[in-house]
């Protein structure tokens, strides 16, 4: 697997894109750099093993099919370690140097945009903390150092698609009016047949390009947990293809909850502003994410000349024809502050939007803090009840 580290011009230590300086940062020599130097600079390198890898592809007879583990050779300390096919960039687990595996997002896994980090891990430890002030029954140890710990910066991957539409709208409008004569109420209800064309264009509509959650970043601790080699049976199969469903399903909402991103602050995309967070690159193509794409853009268009009509009590459509006349795909990677925790063997996801600090996740209640506090209140109440009865005598 061809690898990549992005090291220091100064003294060649470890890079790392730092989101609160928007600069690459050594923290040996504590140097900054531009990304566009950084970008110049290792433009050579990355052409270098962008076709190492396509010759390493080439070259194997059976090559990894995603989701099976993939082993590499840190460039720092030499140490194999195993990452599973859709990792992008990661940290080496023996000497934790940032690593970027460029091959992965090569040829046409290259990602046209992204969207660099701009909260620190510690701004999203204090967007998680603030999050947790707001429950006061959380189980002991919940935001400890442990917990922090894990969280993880990733890059995940998603189509955006633009387009320009002709449409064409025919509605139901009624509108009512009422009044009183002497003792009587009247009704009236005029029915009108309302027509709406034109040019509609639709940008920025978004679906995740990740398929299936092959890093398993919502089985930690999973009571369950199953990996491919453990598959015996039919019975084995398919609690495997169920767990691989539900963790993808928590993993799919998620990343919906975050949402929504600035994307007009996408850059470029270049594998520097990896270095120091993981990614994931697609496992879903153009087709596999176009009926969820149609289906939301049907809806929008739909919508855009609905509103067009105004003055009306109320109004359905009758028909409606589109035809998309232009369309632009790009693919890119979105920055996502991410975490997991077990609790009653339930794996809990949270996730902090890496731009806005937007907060995902549902906070545990410990039954035993909850139930004191209950018994508490219970005896207040009785103790105010018995006092208002005293004072009544």
């Amino acid at each position: 697997m061809a690898t990549l580290n992005y090291d220091c011009p100064a003294c060649g230590g470890p890079l790392k894109f730092n989101p609160d300086k928007q600069k690459f940062s050594c923290e040996y020599c504590l140097s900054d750099f531009d990304t566009k130097e950084i970008q110049q600079l290792y433009a050579a390198q990355e052409q270098k093993k962008e076709q190492e890898e396509i010759d390493e592809q080439e070259a194997q007879a059976n090559p990894s099919a995603d989701g099976e583990a993939v082993i590499y050779t840190c460039p720092t300390c030499g140490a194999e370690v195993m990452t599973s096919a859709t990792t992008a960039a990661t940290h080496c687990f023996y000497c934790n140097n940032p690593v970027v595996l460029g091959g992965r997002l090569s040829g046409e896994n290259t990602p046209d945009k992204v969207l660099p980090f701009v909260l620190t891990k510690e701004k999203a430890i204090g967007k998680f903390l603030e999050m947790c002030k707001k429950r006061h029954f959380l189980p002991n140890g919940f935001a400890s150092k442990e917990r922090f710990e894990k969280f993880s910066g990733v890059y995940f991957p998603y189509w955006y698609v633009d387009q320009q539409k002709e449409a064409e709208m025919v509605a139901t409008a009624k509108k009512r009016r009422v009044w009183r004569s002497g003792n009587t109420e009247y009704t009236e209800t005029s029915i009108y047949s309302v027509g709406r064309r034109g040019s509609l264009v639709i940008k920025n509509v978004s679906e995740s390009a990740l398929g299936s959650d092959n890093d398993n970043m919502m089985k930690e601790s999973q009571k369950e947990h199953m990996d491919v080699k453990d598959i015996k049976t039919q019975a084995d199969k398919a609690k495997f293809d169920a767990l691989k469903k539900q963790q993808t399903k928590q993993l799919n909402e998620m990343l919906s909850g975050v949402h929504p991103f600035d994307v007009s602050k996408m850059q470029p995309f270049a594998m520097s502003y990896l270095s120091g967070f993981t990614a994931e690159k697609r496992d879903l193509t153009k087709e596999d994410v176009r009926p969820a794409i149609d289906s939301r853009m049907h809806d929008y268009a739909q919508q855009l000349l609905k509103d067009t009509i105004k003055g009306y009590d109320s109004v359905s459509v009758d028909s409606f024809d589109e035809k998309t006349e232009l369309e632009s795909w790009s693919y890119a990677l979105l920055p996502v502050w991410v975490t997991t925790y077990k609790f009653k063997d339930e794996i809990m996801p949270f996730a902090i939007n890496g731009q806005s600090g937007k907060t995902y996740g549902r906070l545990p209640l410990n039954p035993a803090k909850l139930a004191v506090f209950s018994m508490i209140v219970a005896a207040a109440a009785f103790g105010l009840s018995l006092l208002g009865g005293m004072l009544l005598l």
